[in-house]
């Protein structure tokens, strides 16, 4: 090993410490096996994050594997070595959080809360990356726990979320500490709402930083009303499509209280592995938009033909209207239905007319036949947006 430059002048041994290039070979480098806290779907001494819609129980789920660590009973390398877990919490209150974690059969001795508090005052506030971070690491050297969660993760993230120069190094500093300490970072966040055929990993919200740095993340979406799913979305340490996807629903769970009485809160069960990925169910979204588009695509195919190819564009949009088509889903049924907007001649208003590429035969629109593509709308979602950006009227 060789080190270069930032040479510490005399008398100046209380000065910080200087900045010096440092090489060494690869051989130095020791190679080490992945570990798991959750075997496949949570590597040790990473940054890892859990993402998905609101109210689908990312929170309860996350409580569920902390209850598992405390006790020893989540399969991975800590199976039958109960571990500690630090836990900041911002989106629930602590006696919710508590509660739930009792309902999961977790020891209470093995999960400790995480704030920052003034002065004398009891009410903490949620650690801060950038202000708390050495503090979080004391904790992490004294307990040496498996697994900090930061439920919000941008709830201890400071500066513009949306910027990546912001939220980069932020990530990076968790990142150092879980890889120094061998503390996994599972930091919980939310899905964009526009998430209908987009690849889980480009819904998660926020800056680019999240999926840049992170090297492994969760996602959970929703199967039906009362399951849903779990996914490794991505991975830099297993391979995402050989991880089979998890199906879970939650039940409700009484607890006393210590008051006496009792609270009723939300409970995991795990179901087994799930044919449905949390990949196919965002796809499925944009699947059943598409059918309410390829029946607006019909409805305007007909509406058209019966007026010799086109229309004034007003007096179609009620007409579509008072079919129950919007305005918006009727432009994006354009699109699909090669319709085109032109001036009408003498002056006129704006019409729609068929485009003279369809021809008859081509893509009938009347009732009981195809309206074109058989993969409904989901590649066209883009092609259709970027027409809605500069509409005629």
């Amino acid at each position: 090993m060789a080190e270069f430059g930032g040479q510490t002048p005399p008398g100046a041994h209380d000065e910080p410490p200087t900045r010096r290039l440092r090489v060494r070979t690869v051989h130095e480098v020791d190679i080490r096996q992945t570990r798991f806290a959750w075997r496949d779907y949570l590597p040790v001494g990473e940054v890892a994050l859990l993402v998905g819609k609101p109210g689908i129980g990312k929170s309860t789920v996350v409580v569920d594997l902390a209850a598992r660590l405390t006790t020893g009973q989540l399969d991975g390398d800590f199976t039958g070595e109960p571990q500690h877990v630090l836990y900041s919490v911002t989106e629930d209150s602590e006696s919710t959080l508590k509660a739930r974690f009792i309902a999961a059969k977790g020891d209470p001795q093995r999960l400790h809360l995480v704030d920052v508090v003034y002065g004398n005052s009891p009410d903490g506030t949620p650690l801060i990356v950038n202000l708390d971070l050495d503090a979080v690491r004391e904790v992490v050297e004294a307990w040496r726990p498996a697994l900090l969660v930061l439920d919000a993760l941008n709830s201890s993230l400071s500066g513009q979320l949306n910027d990546n120069s912001v939220v980069r190094p932020q990530l990076e500093k968790l990142r150092l500490l879980a890889q120094q300490t061998g503390t996994t970072v599972l930091g919980i966040g939310h899905f964009r709402k526009a998430t209908a055929g987009v690849d889980p990993v480009d819904a998660i919200g926020g800056a680019g930083a999240y999926t840049q740095v992170v090297r492994h993340a969760l996602g959970c979406a929703a199967e039906d009303k009362d399951s849903y799913v779990l996914s490794v979305i991505k991975s830099n340490v297993v391979s995402v499509s050989s991880i089979p996807s998890l199906s879970y629903r939650t039940i409700s769970a009484t607890v006393m209280a210590d008051d006496g009485g009792e609270t009723a809160v939300g409970r995991i069960v795990w179901q087994g592995h799930s044919t449905a990925s949390v990949v196919d169910l965002l796809q499925r979204s944009a699947y059943d938009d598409g059918d309410e588009r390829a029946d607006a695509a019909a409805w305007l195919i007909d509406y058209l033909r019966e007026r010799g190819d086109e229309a004034p564009v007003l007096e179609l949009l009620d007409e579509g209207h008072q079919a129950s088509f919007s305005k918006d889903a009727l432009k994006r049924a354009k699109t699909r239905a090669k319709v085109r907007s032109e001036k009408a001649e003498f002056g006129g208003g704006w019409v729609w007319r068929i485009s003279p590429t369809r021809h008859e035969g081509s893509t009938q629109g009347s009732e009981g036949s195809s309206t074109g593509d058989t993969a409904p709308f989901a590649p066209s979602v883009r092609s259709s947006q970027h027409d809605d950006a500069h509409p005629p009227p």
